[in-house]
């Protein structure tokens, strides 16, 4: 309420008739304010979902292009083309002379050398062990800032700050931790002695492309020196507890979705540990997360613990705010893992043949827990799905405490 009604409204010696008059030009500019606050309030939501629709854009657009770019280059130095996928994680030297591949679900590593034709096979061969100990000692921070790809895409969000949230990946956690659980308090010393024991009895091959040398280090780490579920423990337990989802689910997931793969990224492109796809389970969370939905970088995502965070904010709007409406608790943890891969929509077609989850939310309360999977597993629109719950719902077994 403005002074001079106040002052008008507390005075005797003014007219009723005067208050009267003087009450409704007030209520006339309320409104017109009101109004004119409801226009700068949608034009400013309008602007700031173009924003984040340009930032979306620009990172599949500059994604496409450099990963189109960087492939062929890629191709014509080695004859094919090798990135890193939801478990493998795949690292070229600068010189793009080295190539690393790290298979977080098997533990197999393989190191690649080029050289030129006439150079020795022993020479070749102790280039390539030498990486090994730079692949063991490299840092999430340093991985990211190798990525040619993710750089670039990185580099064309920074003229979006407003809806771009981005972070600086471990500068002192080691890639290879969930694999060699020694890293996590290894020195230079340690992490050489470490190299010399794998690579001791590594399968070595030799072939040639485009008139050089590929010379091709295998080895596998001993299953006795990972600890890849208790690596991200920690924030696990942090993360579950906070967004009241089970321990088990998260690492569950986790497991499914990377086999603890902190440089995990599939084609669509998915990152990380819980493989964010950061336009769908990524403006969601952040959403909840910041009151307003932003474009997460790949910096962010490939940071270990704001992948976990976004992960489990995801499941549990999933499972407390998109499901909730499903009575029997076992029935939505179900639903839920499915629509971790495939997203509620799909899940409610799976059951309705439409996309309106609260729908299908009547027919999925009629069926006890048993029959909500078994229809999810042959009924989900696709195979892959079908089986990733089936994934994690065994997989919950061995994390529960």
């Amino acid at each position: 309420m403005n002074k001079k009604l106040i002052a008008l409204l507390l005075s005797v010696a003014v007219s009723p008739a005067i208050i009267a008059d003087e009450f409704d030009d007030f209520k006339t500019q309320e409104q017109q304010a009101a109004a004119s606050y409801k226009t700068t309030t949608e034009h400013e939501f309008a602007q700031y979902k173009q924003e984040l629709d340009d930032g979306f854009n620009d990172f599949q657009k500059t994604y496409a292009q450099e990963s189109k770019k960087y492939s062929q280059k890629i191709t014509q130095q080695w004859g094919d083309y090798k990135e890193s996928t939801p478990e493998t994680w795949v690292d070229y030297s600068k010189d793009e002379s080295i190539r690393q591949s790290v298979n977080f679900k098997t533990g197999e590593i393989e190191i690649e050398v080029l050289v030129d034709k006439n150079t020795s096979t022993q020479k070749a061969l102790a280039k390539a062990k030498a990486s090994v100990s730079s692949l063991l000692a490299t840092t999430e921070k340093q991985a990211f800032e190798n990525n040619v790809v993710a750089q670039k895409v990185e580099a064309a969000l920074k003229k979006h700050p407003t809806v771009v949230k981005t972070a600086v990946p471990s500068a002192t956690e080691k890639v290879m931790q969930p694999l060699v659980k020694k890293l996590q308090s290894a020195d230079d010393m340690m992490i050489e002695q470490l190299s010399q024991t794998m690579t001791d009895s590594a399968a070595v091959n030799v072939r040639s492309v485009n008139n050089k040398k590929v010379l091709k280090l295998s080895f596998k780490i001993p299953a006795k020196l990972s600890d890849k579920a208790g690596r991200y423990s920690d924030r696990v337990l942090e993360i579950a507890r906070k967004e009241n989802v089970p321990v088990a689910l998260v690492y569950a997931v986790m497991e499914t979705e990377s086999n603890f793969n902190p440089r995990a990224k599939s084609h669509v492109p998915a990152y990380g540990l819980m493989q964010i796809v950061p336009r769908s389970a990524g403006k969601d969370a952040t959403q909840y997360l910041f009151g307003k939905a932003k474009v997460l970088a790949p910096s962010y995502l490939y940071n270990g613990d704001k992948n976990i965070a976004i992960g489990g904010a995801y499941l549990h709007i999933l499972y407390h705010r998109y499901l909730r409406k499903i009575e029997d608790r076992t029935s939505r943890l179900f639903c839920a893992i499915a629509a971790y891969n495939t997203g509620s929509g799909n899940v409610a077609k799976s059951f309705i043949g439409s996309y309106n989850i609260n729908k299908a939310v009547v027919e999925i309360n009629k069926l006890s827990p048993r029959e909500v999977y078994k229809h999810l597993r042959k009924h989900l629109p696709h195979d892959e799905t079908k089986d990733y719950v089936k994934r994690v719902a065994t997989r919950m077994a061995k994390y529960q405490p």
